[in-house]
């Protein structure tokens, strides 16, 4: 589309101002071709974990799949003692139907947790359970948990869960770390099974 723009110009000249006006065409670029950008979600890596957002306290993360593949998203939340220091990591994936628990859970705490005391999940008031841990790393002890349809719904009713882990230098304390609910159910109707 061509524009003529009106232009008004001066020029001083033996001390006299001249004002002269000059007429400029002027190419209008239609709206149809500019770039409206590509999202860069679409530009991830198979594999690339990324954060597809948060419910409450909890986040929804997710590992890129595969052209063709649905993404993989589970629920995750850090746990504090004092406030600031994050001492455990939890995330909960769904199962695929059929399988005796409908989710399972991975527990990451510190390096220097008493192994032979078991890790212990209150689920709600009624429902405790302890698990063994499975194994450690350079980045601490995984516990791995699978959780009934029973677990996941006392979850779903509360404000709050608590775990609880012993470090070698007390044996006979425990540690208490409050797991928030806030968001939980939310999180956990979003994801999907794998």
């Amino acid at each position: 589309m061509l524009t003529t723009i009106a232009t008004i110009k001066s020029l001083f000249f033996n001390g006299r101002l001249f004002l002269f006006m000059t007429n400029t065409i002027a190419l209008s670029q239609e709206a149809s071709g500019l770039s409206l950008g590509k999202p860069l979600e679409t530009m991830r890596e198979p594999g690339e974990i990324y954060l597809a957002g948060t419910k409450g306290d909890w986040n929804v993360r997710c590992v890129t799949g595969n052209p063709g593949e649905d993404d993989r998203c589970e629920i995750q939340q850090l746990l504090f003692i004092n406030d600031n220091n994050p001492i455990a990591d939890i995330s909960i994936f769904k199962l695929p139907a059929g399988e005796i628990a409908v989710a399972a859970a991975n527990v990451m705490v510190p390096l220097e947790t008493l192994l032979t005391k078991k890790f212990r999940f209150s689920f709600s008031e009624e429902s405790k359970k302890e698990f063994p841990f499975s194994f450690c790393n350079k980045n601490g002890c995984l516990v791995r948990m699978g959780l009934l349809e029973e677990d996941i719904e006392a979850m779903k009713k509360g404000s709050s869960s608590e775990i609880a882990i012993t470090h070698i230098s007390s044996p006979e304390t425990a540690i208490n770390l409050s797991l928030s609910l806030d968001g939980f159910t939310a999180a956990f109707d979003i994801i999907e099974p794998f």
